[in-house]
């Protein structure tokens, strides 16, 4: 019965997307050492593995964000209903 209702509170799922886009938006926003296009500026060289991570590091950004603005638009719609 209260997991029933908890699944169905727009509150929770709100306070949760919240949580997770600011967990993701912390650790993986401006990650450290990572050039997004992949150079390697002390050797001057195109490293893949680079480039690969700083992709995933933006994926996962935008997932954050995404998350946080999902939590905005259930509180709005919470104040109409």
């Amino acid at each position: 019965m209260i997991f029933n209702n908890l699944f169905f509170n727009i509150d929770f799922w709100s306070a949760l997307l919240g949580f997770i886009g600011s967990l993701l938006i912390f650790f993986f926003g401006f990650p450290p050492n990572v050039d997004p296009e992949g150079w390697v500026h002390l050797v001057l060289y195109k490293d893949e593995k680079e480039e690969k991570q700083a992709s995933t590091y933006k994926k996962i950004s935008y997932l954050g964000i995404l998350c946080l603005a999902t939590s905005f638009f259930l509180q709005i719609v919470k104040l109409f209903t």
